[in-house]
């Protein structure tokens, strides 16, 4: 026993010192993400029914973990309730059936998608665990043959896995009996439980009949409840609500009319969201991406700033509108930059209606009448089975049989023809466009993006309003596609 127990100390000894001699392992490091933001108190007011749980459940137990979390629906919509609550996000998130819920006409959807324990991944451990299944390969090889390659002896002894809670949701905001919601988010939080071993997830993790399983399931599962409640809190889109509730009300006579001046007259009432930007969503993406170093994000966004003002290049860039590293690493946690993220989202989308609005609208096709039924007389007499004289006659040739015609193609539908009053409301529209992204090179860049993508008809239209812009900005990427 004693040789045993100094061949294990020995075993972990060269583990421990291969670790500390920095050994490499297969685990990667994670992408680094932006601090979280500050949460939103907006004391908004919805109507709450019950969490949608889209999770499968076996319906007996298959011999293998079980990774569902089981907290089920009425336990997540209480947590996720007095989570939002608590933040301040909202002021009241009554059920349907409840007397608060009468006279709010607002409605929060959750749907789950997943809710599960997950392995996360390797740590540092793993590289003992390889060491130790090389020291000890007739074993390592027994129990893998035993155990049908589902036991491997270093990962079983070793704390070397990551498990986590994972908690994935869909979160709607709409009017109560609207098919379509207002805003839509996703988010995906993780809790980490921490190193465990192969052995550990074995005994807590088994089947689906596994009580430690299913008590750090719902241990785990509470806490991830919780993140989700501040992830939602903190989105800094729900300070756009307003704005998108604009949206979803311009969207509905944009998409479903075919009357010019009423499309035109929804658009109008959207160029009053093109505030100005702090950074463009191009920006913003690059600023909180973790996977690209400091430096590069700096040459990244001043590229994209010389774009902005129509510069050959980020060396041209004056100096007070050029992006140092240490600048750019700053920004990766600063909460503006998410809000900005959240803004051009808003821009994107009111520039997107508008230029719809702007664009010729084909009439609705008409729906054709029911064909008329056409009787069948069936002959009382049965036809002959001699073949006819005409085709079976010696000596005579048979009749070709009649080329199929050919149907012309449908004509497109014709656009609808613009009144006086249309057209006086178009070309107003396009100057109140072009004067709301006058001296916003950022508005502008977005637009760009929106123009670029613009075919047929409506490039026309787009080019009108980066001429009355007339930035070095359009100027520059007129001249361009034109060329192209």
């Amino acid at each position: 026993m004693r040789a045993i127990a100094a061949i294990g100390a020995c075993i972990l000894l060269v583990a421990s010192l291969a670790l500390g001699a920095g050994c490499t392992t297969v685990s990667t490091a994670d992408a680094p993400t932006p601090a979280p933001g500050p949460v939103v108190k907006a004391g908004l007011r919805a109507v709450m029914p019950p969490v949608i749980d889209k999770r499968s459940w076996p319906t007996e137990d298959p011999g293998v973990a079980d990774p569902n979390i089981h907290i089920f629906a009425p336990g997540i919509t209480g947590q996720l309730r007095q989570g939002l609550l608590a933040s301040g996000l909202f002021a009241a998130l009554p059920a349907p059936d409840q007397p608060a819920a009468a006279g709010i006409n607002d409605q929060l959807t959750v749907t789950i998608g997943e809710f599960t324990l997950s392995v996360l991944g390797n740590n540092p451990w793993s590289a003992g665990a390889y060491i130790l299944d090389g020291l000890i390969l007739p074993v390592f090889g027994v129990v893998a043959v035993a155990t049908k390659g589902e036991v491997d002896t270093g990962a079983y002894l070793l704390p070397s896995t990551r498990v986590g809670a994972t908690l994935g949701a869909e979160v709607a905001w709409g009017e109560k009996g609207a098919k379509k919601p207002i805003i839509s988010r996703g988010y995906r939080v993780t809790v980490e439980l921490g190193a465990v071993s192969q052995r550990e997830i074995m005994a807590n993790m088994g089947g689906i009949s596994s009580e430690d399983g299913v008590k750090i399931g719902k241990a785990q599962g509470m806490k991830a409840l919780r993140e989700l409640s501040l992830a939602i809190s903190r989105d800094p889109n729900w300070l756009y609500l307003n704005s998108y509730v604009r949206l979803a009300r311009a969207r509905q006579v944009i998409e479903a009319s075919t009357d010019p001046e009423a499309r035109l007259r929804a658009a109008q009432g959207l160029v009053g969201l093109l505030a100005p930007l702090p950074y463009t969503p191009a920006e913003a993406k690059v600023l909180r991406d973790g996977l690209v170093t400091a430096d590069l994000r700096a040459d990244q966004v001043n590229a994209l700033r010389a774009g902005y003002l129509g510069l050959a290049n980020a060396k041209a860039l004056p100096a007070g509108q050029k992006l140092t590293q240490e600048q750019a690493q700053k920004l990766f946690d600063d909460p503006a930059v998410e809000r900005a993220q959240a803004q051009g989202e808003v821009v994107n989308q009111t520039l997107g209606l508008v230029m719809s609005a702007l664009s010729p609208v084909a009439p609705k096709a008409v729906a054709l009448a029911a064909p008329v039924e056409t009787k069948v007389e069936i002959p009382t007499l049965t036809r002959p089975t001699m073949p006819d004289p005409e085709e079976g006659f010696p000596g005579q040739k048979k009749a070709a049989p009649p080329a199929p015609v050919a149907k012309a193609p449908a004509a497109p539908a014709k656009p609808v023809a613009l009144s006086p009053q249309a057209q006086g409301m178009r070309d107003q529209l396009i100057d109140q466009l072009a004067a709301a992204l006058k001296g916003y090179p950022r508005l502008q860049g977005v637009f760009v993006q929106q123009a670029d993508i613009a075919v047929g008809p409506l490039w026309p239209l787009a080019k009108q309003v980066l001429i009355k812009v007339g930035s070095p900005q359009t100027k520059s990427y007129l001249a361009k596609r034109e060329a192209s």
